[in-house]
């Protein structure tokens, strides 16, 4: 299927197809679909059903059909520039990290080489910020509190991950995600750095602010949060950022800890089999998210700031310790 592929065609269908737009928007939509059926089984309820008959597939267009159509509200007292653009930036930024991934160490959109793991956090570092700006353009103090909330959470989160990622480097001996991977052939980094693992699983689910730390857009208390005033298109970029960050942290578990690419050759070609296997890692983990949901009630705030300050971030320093120490010995 890969014959076909020459020096000046491979980038453009890593741009469109994988890990490029259409990888993306594929799996929006499919998460949408997916998590809504699933959620409806694990309930005894019904869910979508009537558009695309019983399988309710064509709900999810015809929402996105709703959305495009619907009036954009702007309120008043506010930076009409400024408040468009962010729901705009909230789903592109995180787009910006996919790139990184590597889907075969000779399929990689943006290979930067050493730099390619900080480049990742410094991109995915960014992107919190555009949920505060915007719950701040937004002028509402529901959108306000939920930006906050943002902030505190994602501080709280992304010190664990620095330093999980820290100790992947040190027991890979590079930043780069491709020989990250390609050191995973025989056995992944999940085994040797089972804590790391945990911890940085948990870290997934708070940067895509997935249930049970979807605290920033706690419906009950916030209306819908940093997302509230949004209208029309501009909410259906900021649901849409919500499945970037998903597949974007995701990916990036699955590099760092499950051997990213790494599986049995089939198809008889290596690049299909590569790709076949980071999608299907890729789905297990996302549902295994979506699971969750059904399973665990929303945390406070407190006690997500106590999670993260009081349990992650000692047991990432315990991690990295722990990583340091089997590099001083020659285990790692």
């Amino acid at each position: 299927m890969w014959t076909f592929l020459s020096i000046n065609s491979k980038p453009l269908l890593q741009i469109t197809l994988i890990p490029g737009l259409a990888f993306i928007l594929v799996f929006a939509i499919f998460a949408v679909w997916f998590e809504r059926k699933f959620l409806a089984r694990a309930m005894l309820r019904v869910g979508p059903y009537y558009c695309g008959k019983r399988s309710g597939l064509l709900q999810v267009f015809a929402d996105f059909l709703k959305l495009f159509l619907k009036e954009i509200i702007i309120p008043d007292d506010v930076n009409k520039w400024f408040f468009s653009a962010m729901p705009v930036l909230a789903s592109t930024i995180p787009a910006l990290a996919l790139i990184l991934i590597p889907c075969d160490k000779n399929w990689v959109l943006w290979d930067i080489g050493s730099l390619s793991l900080p480049m990742f956090f410094a991109i995915a570092g960014l992107a919190p910020l555009i949920p505060i700006f915007a719950g701040w353009a937004s002028n509402n103090k529901y959108s306000f509190i939920g930006a906050w909330r943002v902030a505190y959470m994602y501080i709280s989160a992304e010190i664990p991950l620095v330093l999980c990622g820290a100790a992947i480097a040190i027991m890979a001996g590079s930043f780069d995600l491709v020989k990250i991977v390609e050191m995973q052939k025989n056995m992944w980094f999940a085994l040797p750095q089972f804590i790391g693992f945990i911890i940085f699983f948990i870290g997934v689910i708070i940067e895509a602010e997935r249930t049970p730390f979807d605290i920033p857009v706690a419906e009950v208390e916030l209306v819908f949060g940093w997302r509230t005033e949004f209208s029309g298109i501009f909410f259906g970029f900021t649901m849409m950022a919500e499945y970037v960050m998903f597949q974007a942290w995701t990916l990036l578990f699955i590099t760092l800890y499950l051997g990213g690419y790494n599986g049995p050759v089939l198809f008889g070609n290596v690049i299909a089999s590569h790709i076949f296997w980071l999608i299907a890692k890729m789905l297990a983990v996302v549902v295994f998210i979506i699971l969750l949901r059904c399973v665990f009630p929303r945390l406070k705030m407190n006690q997500m700031l106590n999670l993260g300050w009081k349990y992650l971030t000692p047991l990432a320093l315990l991690n990295l310790v722990f990583v340091l120490a089997m590099k001083v010995m020659g285990v790692a």
